[in-house]
């Protein structure tokens, strides 16, 4: 066997045992496909999961999520009209049910039964709308991943975007191993104590948790809001994969030259990453942030906002910049080494393939 013919024979192997951008996606889970207040009655199109989708409120407030593409000639509904809870195309004029289900055809009597749409069932908890791609007659509402402290009256909240062109499985590792942030983010997450901190990791079979307790500094998106600029702190952070469209990211932090006392309730902001595909090479990426400390600040909600957008903007460049290297040399042979932090994210992608082959069988 040629030393070429036996680096993809390996690579093929290596593969093989881990999801990648080449594996398909996970079709048995929630996703988010838009925020509360994008849906309204006027119809929106959002892709997501190798499907477009067009989104609006019935009359009695409900969100509904039919296929973007009239029977007829796939002209997208998006841009079409409703007429109270139905949809009408604005090409030839078919009218769908928010079931799906074609009810009327201009200029003819009868409606063949099997001209309808697919429709998506839908769980919507504020501020998301979570869609269900499995089998549309057996939607597993146990599987949703929404935390109960998002959304929760007793956390404030800010939320961001960025589409990311890029795989979700890739995302998800990224997440998985901040030891990244003090190479990748040195002026806006991370420390220079951060990569070389120990690694704590827990994994409770589909549960995968990641954990690093450092001192140090703050960065600003922390010290600012607390006002800790200067002090000597411990950050604690936790990452945890959820499911295929939930990632949450942890941050507990104490002042370690204030009282504990003065620290009560303990500074916390949780993050709950919302990971969408739009096909194998493309997401949608929601974060919100949800803090204990600093409330009723509009003006750290943007502060925050605005620090983290321009720290995802550095995964966004990294990830991005992956899946061109990916692309661009993928005729050539090419087996990505482990380091001892890839351990969680190895792990999550040991699960997806293993979610994605359960799905295929």
């Amino acid at each position: 066997m040629s030393e070429v013919s036996s680096s993809a024979t390996i690579a093929a192997h290596a593969r093989a045992r881990l999801a990648d951008a080449t594996t398909p996606l996970i079709r048995n889970a929630w996703y988010v496909v838009a925020l509360s207040d994008e849906v309204t009655r006027t119809p929106i199109a959002r892709d997501a999961m190798e499907t477009s989708l067009v989104l609006y409120r019935s009359e009695d407030g409900q969100a509904v999520a039919l296929q973007n593409r009239c029977c007829h000639r796939s002209f997208p509904l998006a841009h079409g009209s409703l007429e109270g809870d139905a949809i009408r195309c604005g090409y030839h004029g078919l009218l769908y049910g928010r079931d799906g289900r074609c009810i009327e055809i201009p200029m003819q009597d009868r409606i063949p039964s099997h001209l309808r749409l697919r429709a998506y069932p839908l769980i919507e908890r504020a501020p998301f709308v979570w869609a269900w791609f499995g089998a549309p007659d057996t939607p597993d509402g146990s599987l949703l991943p929404h935390p109960s402290w998002l959304g929760a009256p007793d956390w404030d909240m800010y939320i961001g975007y960025l589409p990311i062109s890029a795989s979700y499985v890739h995302m998800h590792e990224n997440l998985l191993d901040l030891s990244h942030l003090s190479f990748l983010h040195p002026r806006t997450f991370g420390t220079p104590e951060y990569a070389r901190a120990p690694v704590e990791l827990d994994i409770q079979g589909e549960d995968i948790q990641v954990w690093r307790h450092v001192e140090c500094q703050l960065p600003d998106i922390y010290a600012v809001p607390l006002q800790w600029q200067g002090c000597r702190a411990r950050r604690s952070s936790g990452s945890r994969f959820v499911a295929p469209g939930l990632h949450v990211n942890t941050g507990i932090l104490r002042n370690l030259e204030l009282p504990d006392a003065a620290q009560d309730p303990q500074p916390t902001i949780r993050v709950a990453q919302i990971i969408t595909p739009i096909d194998r090479d493309h997401l949608h990426y929601w974060f919100a942030g949800c803090r204990n400390f600093a409330r009723g600040r509009p003006d750290i909600d943007d502060f925050m906002r605005g620090a983290q957008i321009k720290a995802f903007t550095e995964d966004q460049f990294a990830m991005e910049q992956i899946a061109r290297m990916q692309r661009i040399d993928s005729h050539a042979p090419f087996v990505e080494m482990h380091i001892p932090t890839d351990a969680a994210g190895l792990a999550m992608r040991r699960h997806l393939l293993a979610l994605a082959a359960r799905e295929g069988a």
